[in-house]
């Protein structure tokens, strides 16, 4: 009679799916919300996008005046919003002043 060890089981391995590849909480997820992004806005008003963003880095230091872009934006990330968002209609109104 041979022994023949048995391979441990690893709790952090992977375990196979019919998915082929994918992982299964991307099945789960919902369609993501449409994205408006800097680029679309200032091809639609004929902006540099270079001054844009100045414009918009403006605009979010003075909150009171744009409180849903200022609270939109997160440091390091696209200039990108919610398609028909009040931040989005921030962000258009900051760029054509």
């Amino acid at each position: 009679m041979t022994n023949t060890p048995t391979k441990p089981t690893n709790p952090n391995e992977a375990k196979p799916t019919l998915a082929l590849g994918k992982p299964a909480a991307a099945d789960a997820k919902a369609s993501p919300e449409a994205k408006v992004s800097l680029k679309a806005i200032c091809s639609e008003l004929k902006l540099d996008p270079r001054i844009a963003r100045e414009k918009l880095r403006m605009a979010v230091r003075d909150a009171k005046k744009f409180p849903e872009l200022a609270k939109a934006r997160k440091p390091r990330s696209a200039w990108e919003w919610p398609k028909g968002s009040p931040a989005e209609k921030e962000a258009r109104a900051a760029l054509v002043v």
